[in-house]
């Protein structure tokens, strides 16, 4: 069931948040219906799960057998409750029914910590507009009819590769990010060119074509131009608006030190060989023929010119571990995987690991 975005507006602390967060929340979060004498959690528990109460009244039994409850009447059911872990107390229906909203506690507080973060960037009082509500075009660099306001940089959240970027970085990705406005037919990068920017589609559609042939649409929020950046290869495909568009820009050097620097995370040789042992898939991206020339135990080949084809195809519950032989591939193909939300890491040093870990046969 869905959660109704009027309902959380009422909540602490969801209060302040601006109408396309909260909209983020309502499709995030999870209604739930729950008859008499049914658990929430256990005491001792350590999910990752916070909730609050709707509707009902909940009553909740430490070990001392001591009890309290939650009345969705008074002030206390606008708060959280269920966050603190180890849970000190089972949490039961205490009514013929209680509705609560659950949420995954590390989504509420990236929503949160985005929309604070952005409003400091307002509250300082650089380039407000007249409300007060939304940022004005200079400090994005925009025309006066293109506003960079807090719910575009919001909906980012939306693509997992701004998902993961840390709270801190968000006022300079607002900074950083260029509007770049272009007509139907216009060509935004061109197949052998150099790279030197990654784009984001606010606004219209774009053809891909690779070789002349379309391999794909884009339209908002969806994101181009990573390959050639972390790789350093040419563009690998033409990209042309098929309608008159709005892209939001970030250069080569914003782009690795905002997104790849936190999104791309490196483990060192002791850390694969542990995670490895618990479970953790490794993935070689090089050409099959270096694959079968050498490779590590244990890996699996995917070379990265096919890797986006092949997402759908990984298991989400498995955590990646990502190598080629210089790391220029691997980091290609890491940012890609953490960006389609997989839990993907890039090995440090990949040949030391050849050293070690190296297959035989």
């Amino acid at each position: 069931m869905s959660v109704p975005a009027e309902k959380l507006r009422k909540l602490v602390p969801l209060t302040k948040l601006n109408e396309e967060a909260l909209n983020q929340l309502a499709e995030r979060g999870e209604l739930l219906d729950l008859p008499r004498g049914k658990r929430v959690f256990e005491r001792g528990s350590e999910d990752v799960f916070v909730y609050y109460l709707l509707q009902g009244r909940i009553s909740m039994t430490d070990r001392q057998g001591k009890e309290a409850f939650l009345d969705a009447s008074g002030e206390q059911a606008r708060f959280a409750f269920g966050s603190l872990k180890p849970r000190p107390s089972d949490a039961r229906v205490d009514s013929p029914l209680a509705r609560l909203i659950r949420f995954d506690s590390r989504e509420l507080n990236t929503l949160i910590a985005w929309h604070e973060q952005l409003g400091q960037q307002e509250d300082s009082g650089l380039n407000l507009s007249e409300t007060g509500s939304s940022l004005l075009v200079s400090e994005l660099e925009m025309d006066d009819d293109e506003p960079g306001d807090r719910d575009w940089m919001m909906a980012l959240l939306r693509c997992r590769t701004f998902y993961n970027v840390p709270p801190e970085n968000v006022q300079q990705l607002a900074e950083k990010m260029k509007p770049l406005r272009l007509k139907a037919h216009e060509i935004v990068v061109r197949q052998n060119d150099p790279g030197d920017f990654y784009y984001v589609v606010r606004e219209g559609r774009c053809r891909v074509q690779c070789n002349g042939v379309e391999v794909g649409i884009l339209g908002p929020l969806d994101a181009f131009g990573e390959e050639a950046l972390l790789s350093g290869n040419p563009r690998s495909a033409t990209v042309e608006m098929i309608t008159d568009g709005l892209l939001m820009c970030l250069s080569r050097d914003d782009f690795n030190k905002i997104l790849i620097q936190p999104l791309v995370k490196q483990l060192s040789l002791k850390e694969v060989r542990s995670l490895a042992l618990q479970g953790a898939i490794l993935i070689d991206v090089r050409s099959r023929q270096e694959f079968m020339q050498q490779r590590l135990v244990r890996s699996i080949n995917i070379p990265l010119f096919v890797l986006r084809a092949k997402l759908k195809n990984l298991n989400p519950d498995k955590t990646y571990i990502v190598y080629c032989d210089t790391g220029t591939r691997s980091s290609t193909a890491t940012f890609l995987l953490n960006q389609a939300g997989y839990d993907a890491y890039l090995l440090a040093d990949p040949q030391a690991a050849f050293k070690v870990m190296a297959a035989k046969g």
